[in-house]
């Protein structure tokens, strides 16, 4: 179908020819890669979004880049979470036990979001005999009945697979997953968007962006967001809002653009104000002077550890050190991304999975 056409068509029917055209590509690629008994090596990366969430688009985004360099000469097949069941078939009938599974990093470790929970789930328990990692996740059940029980079904599922490495992207996740999962190797890396360098080309810089959450994540009042605003406005005569969230589905062929042009009003501001993990990492590595706002669980204050060292990212509870953080930012000349730091703890996901692949370690990780 002309691709033209096909975005004039309601997305349900897009979707649909879509999951067409993706079997098919699967089936074929898959079929073909067995004819010549499996020389052809693949990583399937499973659970990307299609939803409005560009924090998890660049999850994705950071995944593919990261593994496109790790293991060159590894055929990447990327499924995203709703087309999972489409292809599922596909993959029982076609695949290796070669094959590795990457599955989708981010904060839905959970029941929050508990449709990525099913798709990791799914993956664990048909594919047994598969080296499968969860890249860099939050993990949060909550403590009520529902939280608990959801967990101990999650423990019960991971620990009977034998080759299943889980990644945790904040300190107090880790332990959960090194207290929670015993027989699962656990490991701890920054998120992986920390692994992008997107500081160049560099952009004039102008006025304050505030990125703050308006979902069930958020911890402020209305009260709360005019106060971040009026000091806002009190330092900058010019003020820009956004959010990680754009109110809209993201297909995979928008996904780039969508993300360049988030990317680039993080360029653009002298200095960001956000409540959001992906807003606080986006200003990070833009080298956009930032100020990072508590949410309702621990997964900003936790990855703030990994780039408290940056000096032009700070993190505060309280809002009324938002003055006096602008004014220090605000001192600070050309701030600088560097993700080095971050190299050497994403080597452990390399070596985790070139382990299973018996042969040579892959690439150390070069880091963009």
């Amino acid at each position: 179908m002309n691709q033209a056409l096909e975005k004039l068509l309601p997305l349900s029917f897009r979707n649909y020819v879509s999951n067409i055209r993706v079997y098919q590509y699967y089936k074929g690629y898959l079929s073909y890669r067995n004819q010549y008994k499996g020389k052809s090596k693949t990583i399937f990366v499973v659970g990307s979004p299609e939803h409005d969430n560009l924090g998890d688009h660049a999850i994705t985004y950071a995944q593919m880049n990261f593994l496109r360099k790790a293991f060159p000469d590894y055929t990447l097949i990327e499924i995203v979470a709703n087309r999972l069941m489409h292809n599922m078939r596909c993959l029982e009938l076609y695949s290796t036990p070669d094959d590795i599974f990457v599955l989708q990093g981010g904060g839905n470790f959970g029941i929050e979001y508990f449709r990525e929970e099913e798709v990791r789930r799914k993956i664990i328990s048909e594919f047994p005999n598969n080296k499968i990692i969860v890249f860099p996740q939050t993990i949060y059940f909550g403590d009520t009945e529902l939280g608990r029980a959801e967990f101990k079904k999650t423990q019960d599922l991971y620990g009977s697979h034998k080759d299943l490495t889980l990644v945790a992207r904040e300190a107090t996740s880790y332990e959960i997953m090194k207290a929670g999962f015993r027989n699962n190797d656990v490991l701890l890396t920054p998120d992986i968007v920390m692994s992008l360098d997107l500081t160049d080309p560099p952009k004039e810089r102008k006025g304050a962006l505030l990125c703050i959450r308006a979902d069930k994540e958020s911890i402020f009042s209305d009260q709360d967001k005019a106060s971040i605003q009026n000091y806002s406005s009190k330092h900058f005569s010019q003020i820009t809002t956004t959010d990680t969230c754009i109110l809209r589905p993201v297909s995979l062929e928008d996904r780039d653009h969508e993300l360049n042009t988030l990317w680039n009003q993080f360029k653009e501001a002298e200095v960001v104000i956000t409540d959001r993990l992906h807003g606080m990492i986006f200003a990070a590595i833009t080298s956009t002077p930032c100020i990072a706002l508590g949410n309702y669980n621990y997964k900003v204050v936790g990855s703030y550890e990994w780039i408290k060292h940056l000096g032009y990212v700070k993190f505060t509870n309280d809002l009324n050190r938002i003055p006096e953080l602008i004014e220090e930012l605000r001192q600070i000349e050309h701030p600088r991304y560097n993700n080095e730091f971050s190299a050497r703890h994403y080597n452990q996901i390399i070596q985790s999975m070139s382990d299973s692949l018996n042969e040579p370690s892959a690439s150390s990780i070069v880091t963009a």
